[in-house]
């Protein structure tokens, strides 16, 4: 993995490492508050020889040698016994006293030993320690003093002579009462446990990232699909309200991804510009509808006539979120019982006209695929310089794949962290078979978080320049498009070739072309 993956794992799950580090640092608060306090206290030793200047450096070797056999020597149970016998201290058995004793040498070769006790009372761990030292000075002068004998003078006078030991301990520093606790120490604990939290949340963001298999990039839906991204979409929370973002906050950000992706569209080709598009999506829930919506305004914002068309026909959303009364629609004109004109609503500066789902039939595919939406997206086409169709998404019906027949192509919707690899893929492969031209693909509700690192790994949008001054009505300024470029489309590649379709726009139908010369043959792959 690269560098910046990590940090993409970061902060796609930032919350998460967050969460983590707190848990960490509440469980070693938990942990400092049910720990009973231990308090330690110290006592040294000073061991030498008692030897004459003679041989007292050599001596002096011999006895620092000893200094670690007499630290084994504190930490033996007999050792113990003895300490608690001279201190009087009842109810502490042997074993326990050597779990909490410490014998150490603390300078090699310096004939030093440090004797720690540790005991829940700092009265209790002075006593003990104290004891300990003195039973050490005791037990040394015994078994380092050699045996005592007897001298007989010239006149018979027998004289008993007890030398002095060859070694000797003498305390240099007493146990005193600690005032404040060994453990758990709170300035040790929190910092520890948040450390600990932090590195454990990382890992588990770092395999979330690794197994998550929803789609994050532009560069991801390329590589699936084999099409161009025209835009990314910035999640805003307030289009769950308020969907129509273009219209309500038309210097958002978010306003200008959308005329970035209309400018996109409109140079996609130049030769052969799209006028009837489908907006679909794998599965539902994407935000196809309001991309449809805010496409459609915005075209109609630069002077278009646009068309939008309510096609989805099991889940209309489009006129709820227009505020625009439903009722006849769709439906009612491929039925024959009412005419297109009439049920055209318009919106907003009459550049806009919207046409309803309709009553709900029972078919919806078959009258989607019918010949008469054939008619009526002539019809539409012939009055209109833009249709945009709101369809179904394609894998959970063939609603949208029938619609995209009918059309001049697709744009896809993928939704940013919901939409997974497969069902992405299986959509591009469903275009493929019924060999339908993609208009591009666009990433949707991008995390503001992650916007800089998708900027980064995006591999751009490719357009083509305008041809004429009348063409550059979407525009703004090259600066404005910059500071516009939305994560997950990437800056526009100006010098690059438009893509070429894999098979060339249908001629625009007559209504006098016969049937079966009108529409291409469909063939939709079995639902999965």
């Amino acid at each position: 993995m690269e560098l910046s993956q990590y940090l993409q794992a970061f902060r796609t799950h930032w919350k998460l490492v967050f969460t983590m580090t707190l848990i960490g640092i509440a469980a070693a608060g938990a942990l400092t508050l049910l720990l009973t306090p231990q308090y330690a206290s110290s006592a040294q030793l000073y061991i030498t020889t008692s030897g004459t200047e003679t041989n007292s450096a050599q001596a002096n070797i011999v006895a620092q040698d000893k200094v670690p056999s007499y630290a084994l020597l504190a930490t033996t149970s007999d050792f113990a016994q003895r300490a608690l016998t001279a201190a009087g201290v009842d109810g502490v058995p042997p074993g326990e006293l050597v779990s909490k004793i410490e014998a150490t040498v603390p300078v090699p070769d310096a004939g030093i030993l440090q004797i720690t006790v540790t005991d829940d009372s700092p009265q209790r761990a002075q006593t003990l320690v104290n004891a300990i030292a003195t039973q050490m000075v005791e037990y040394i002068r015994e078994v380092e003093t050699p045996a005592p004998f007897q001298i007989t003078d010239a006149n018979g006078v027998v004289t008993t002579t007890t030398p002095n030991p060859d070694y000797k301990a003498t305390v240099t520093q007493t146990g005193n009462v600690s005032g404040e606790p060994l453990y758990p120490d709170p300035m040790l604990n929190l910092p520890l446990g948040a450390i600990v939290g932090l590195l454990l949340g990382l890992v588990l963001a770092l395999i979330r990232f690794l197994m998550d298999n929803t789609v994050k990039s532009s560069k991801q839906i390329e590589e699936l699909t084999g099409a161009t991204s025209i835009g990314g979409v910035l999640y805003d929370a307030d289009m769950a309200s308020r969907p129509l973002v273009t219209q309500h906050k038309a210097q958002s950000i978010t306003s200008e991804a959308y005329r970035q992706i209309r400018t996109n569209l409109q140079y996609v080709s130049v030769d052969n510009p799209p006028k009837v598009m489908v907006v679909t999506s794998s599965v539902s829930g994407e935000g196809k509808t309001t991309t449809a919506i805010n496409l459609a305004l915005v075209l109609a914002q630069s002077g278009q006539r646009v068309a939008l068309v309510e096609a989805d026909l099991r889940r209309p959303r489009v006129m709820r979120y227009l505020q625009l009364v439903g009722g006849a629609g769709l439906t009612n004109v491929l039925a024959g019982k009412a005419d297109l004109a009439e049920l055209l609503q318009p919106w907003g500066d009459g550049k806009l006209s919207v046409l309803a789902a309709g009553p709900n039939p029972p078919n919806p595919s078959e009258l989607l695929g019918s010949e008469q939406m054939g008619h009526l997206l002539d019809e539409l086409r012939s009055t209109h310089d833009y249709v945009v169709i709101d369809a179904p998404p394609l894998l959970p019906v063939t609603d949208g794949a029938v619609l995209a027949v009918l059309a001049d192509g697709v744009v896809i919707v993928t939704r940013y962290g919901r939409t997974r690899r497969e069902q992405l893929r299986a959509a591009a492969a469903m275009v493929r078979v019924i060999d339908v031209r993609v208009l591009g693909t666009v990433l949707n509700m991008i995390p503001p978080r992650v916007a800089a690192a998708t900027t980064a790994t995006a591999t751009g949008t490719a357009t083509a320049m305008p041809t004429s001054p009348t063409r550059r009505h979407a525009s703004s300024s090259p600066r404005a498009r910059s500071a516009a470029a939305v994560p997950g489309a990437g800056p526009p590649r100006i010098s690059s070739p438009p893509p070429t379709p894999r098979s060339p726009r249908p001629p625009p139908r007559s209504r006098t072309t016969p049937p079966t010369e009108r529409r291409r043959p469909l063939t939709v792959p079995a639902q999965r």
